[in-house]
């Protein structure tokens, strides 16, 4: 079981398109081969001029993701599969501005609602740290990704209720 976690920074309009939303893929006839198989799938990708091919690298099907705009995480999913879209076919069909390669799929979404500074400070970081798209070093990861999940659910419902 993979233990890795990822804080990945999203565009809302493209994140609401294509993670918050699954896409319909039957549409699509040219789809690439990784999503020929799926009906639907939630896709994100890592910008390929972010110079963070190695972590990309790292994802592993089952590893945690946290997305966040601004000082708000919203949202958590697991990474699906990862893969190299060579013709950038995702990225050209679904996103604006976004032109890349290194795309993946998201697993058991789920909207949330929580404070950077109450995630920071599950991972040891300053309360205004924020972060770019990064894996969490095993060293800051001392919960199973479960627990985690469990902290910032409690967390989103915390701030609803604020």
């Amino acid at each position: 079981m993979s233990a890795n976690v990822f804080l990945v920074p999203i565009d809302p309009e493209n994140f609401d398109r294509t993670v918050r939303s699954a896409v319909d893929l039957t549409e699509y006839d040219d789809r690439p081969g990784t999503l020929a198989d799926l009906d639907e799938a939630r896709l994100w990708a890592v910008d390929d001029d972010s110079g963070n091919g190695s972590t990309f690298e790292r994802m592993e099907e089952g590893d945690l993701l946290l997305f966040y705009h601004d000082d708000e995480y919203l949202a958590t999913g697991r990474v699906g599969t990862a893969f190299e879209d060579e013709d950038r076919w995702v990225s050209s069909t679904f996103w604006t501005a976004f032109p890349t390669t290194r795309v993946y799929t998201v697993t058991d979404f789920t909207a949330v609602a929580a404070p950077k500074r109450a995630v920071n400070a599950i991972f040891d970081y300053s309360k205004s740290y924020t972060p770019g798209f990064m894996r969490v070093a095993d060293s800051r990861v001392n919960a199973e990704l479960s627990s985690i999940e469990s902290a910032i659910d409690h967390y989103s419902k915390r701030n609803a209720d604020a």
